[in-house]
């Protein structure tokens, strides 16, 4: 018998924490793995936006990848967090953020969940 996924479970207390501001959440793709955890879910929110929230974590090699994209109805980007290393000149890399168009790149903290939903909530109240 499989385990539960470590990464889907912590998620599932943030996203009851938050169902305020969610109206439909979709696992995308859940693997639990020897070697990784991987977890990606499509969350509608009260004002028809969408949040696509993926996250791998190899354990092994103690390393994290993620990505938290915050989309209008219409599918244009609002905001995305990730930490892709692909933005050498940001101060923070590699956590970064694209806001309004994928070329704005800014300075961003490591991201979690809890903390995007956080940015998100004061945004829609």
């Amino acid at each position: 018998m499989q385990q539960s996924n470590p990464l889907l479970t912590s998620t599932e207390p943030i996203l009851e924490q938050f169902r305020h501001i969610i109206t439909e959440t979709n696992v995308i793709s859940n693997r639990h793995e020897a070697r990784l955890f991987e977890v990606k879910i499509r969350c509608v929110l009260i004002d028809a936006s969408v949040l696509v929230y993926a996250d791998t974590i190899l354990p092994r090699l103690a390393k994290r990848k993620y990505a938290f994209q915050w989309m209008n109805a219409d599918g244009s980007l609002r905001v995305r967090w990730d930490n892709a290393p692909h933005h050498p000149h940001i101060a923070t890399r590699p956590h970064h953020k694209h806001v309004g168009d994928e070329a704005v790149i800014e300075p961003s903290e490591e991201m979690s969940l809890d903390a995007v939903l956080r940015v998100i909530a004061e945004r829609l109240s």
